[in-house]
């Protein structure tokens, strides 16, 4: 049996980690239709080795494209696909055995559903496990493994990770795929617009491998905080009953900020960012940080 399913995997120069993410493809115990890997200017051997593998996988299918970024190497990638369904998969994360199988049972259960996507566990470099997303986000254990997730849930939480989202192609298509005038963020803005037309369904298994590659994301923070104000302005019109999503989104933008103004020892400005997060969602937490926050700036003043 063969899954109605394209597969969509960006890259570039990851050739130390693409064969990792390909290789868990070719392992799923449910076949997929097509591959397309997107070398997306790559000067790492990528596109050379992936010719080789093509004479190995038939379902392998490839384009290169000039460093245009991840959102439009995938909208490329989308338009070419033959498939009801698009599973994405990023160059240097890697997926369950199970993950298409269970997902494409899934989708039988439910025939509403645009969106699927499934917990996942944070790894580091070495290959230890750090969190799974669901543990992360604290969601309460729920005896069903398949929940369904409301477009306030997406926009307070954003915890849909792109490496587990299986998603119809029409509906992709129909909201223009990935946003590429955003520097960042844009696979939440497509989750956002695909919740507003359907069902979003979320597994607790985890389906996915994420790596956490050292120093990425704080190279990376800043440019996905003010892509994430300016999706929260263009969605905020949709959430005029659920104001609280609006409030969760920003605080978790807040304590962003925090964050990135405390690594520069900016810390008054560390303090004010976590201030607003602690306002907008009051929590332990979000009081200690600020505490912490506080304490280092003193140290830093007198001592």
């Amino acid at each position: 049996m063969i899954a109605d399913v394209s597969v969509v995997i960006p890259s570039h120069n990851c050739l130390d980690y693409l064969p990792y993410a390909l290789a868990s493809v070719w392992a799923q115990s449910l076949e997929v239709r097509e591959v397309w890997v997107v070398d997306d200017g790559s000067d790492d051997g990528t596109w050379d080795w992936l010719q080789q593998q093509r004479l190995q996988h038939p379902r392998l299918k490839t384009l290169r494209l000039d460093g245009v970024g991840c959102s439009a190497a995938r909208n490329a990638a989308i338009k070419l696909c033959t498939s009801r369904w698009i599973a994405f998969l990023d160059a240097d994360d890697s997926w369950a055995q199970d993950k298409i199988a269970r997902q494409i049972k899934a989708s039988h259960h439910h025939p509403d559903a645009v969106l699927l996507f499934s917990n996942y566990q944070h790894f580091d470099e070495a290959g230890n496990a750090i969190i799974s997303c669901f543990d992360y986000w604290s969601l309460p254990k729920e005896d069903n493994d398949l929940l369904m997730f409301s477009s306030p849930q997406i926009m307070a939480q954003n915890l849909i990770g792109t490496s587990s989202v299986m998603a119809k192609r029409e509906a992709l298509l129909e909201h223009g795929g990935f946003n590429e005038s955003l520097r960042s963020a844009s696979d939440w803005d497509l989750w956002l617009k695909l919740s507003y037309s359907g069902l979003c369904i979320g597994d607790q298994k985890e389906l996915m491998n994420y790596l956490m590659r050292s120093g990425s994301m704080t190279r990376a923070r800043l440019k996905r905080l003010q892509a994430m104000e300016t999706i929260v302005r263009q969605h905020q019109r949709h959430f005029s009953a659920a104001q609280w999503a609006l409030r969760w989104a920003k605080a978790r933008i807040a304590e962003g900020y925090g964050e990135w103004h405390n690594e520069n020892r900016q810390f008054v400005k560390a303090c004010q960012a976590q201030l607003t997060a602690l306002w907008l969602k009051p929590s332990w937490w979000s009081l200690k940080t600020l505490l912490g926050y506080c304490k280092r700036g003193s140290h830093g003043m007198f001592g």
